[in-house]
């Protein structure tokens, strides 16, 4: 899988990873860069997606528990998606987020589209 080239002077890792969904946990150690959507796929952990990753359907939305450092910045797609209240609530998007560094999230159910009624 395609990862970004680091910088020099970047955390190299690997890093640990670990998903948080009630009482279940999943572990993983992954390399600098590696989306927590693939790093959630890699150990088994509930990540959904509809997109398959490329940012569309929101679905892989987590809760950063810990270490929110320990993740790449949010960018133009991400803001865009979730809004600019990231910083409050701690929500990222799997599929976008790259770890760089230690970090522990809470997996979300997804919220699937509302089927309209009959009329």
């Amino acid at each position: 899988m395609w990862r970004r080239p680091l910088s020099s002077d970047a955390p190299q890792g690997p890093f640990a990873v670990r998903f948080v969904k009630g009482e279940e946990q999943w572990s993983i150690t992954v390399p600098a860069q590696t989306t927590l959507l693939e790093a959630a796929r890699d150990c088994g952990a509930p990540v959904q997606t509809l997109c398959q990753g490329i940012g569309a359907c929101v679905q892989c939305k987590v809760v950063v528990l810990e270490g929110r450092d320990g993740l790449s910045r949010p960018e133009a797609l991400e803001k865009d998606r979730l809004g600019n209240v990231f910083h409050l609530t701690g929500e990222r998007m799997g599929c976008q987020a790259r770890v760089v560094g230690p970090v522990v999230v809470e997996v979300l159910d997804p919220k699937l589209p509302r089927r309209r009624r009959g009329r």
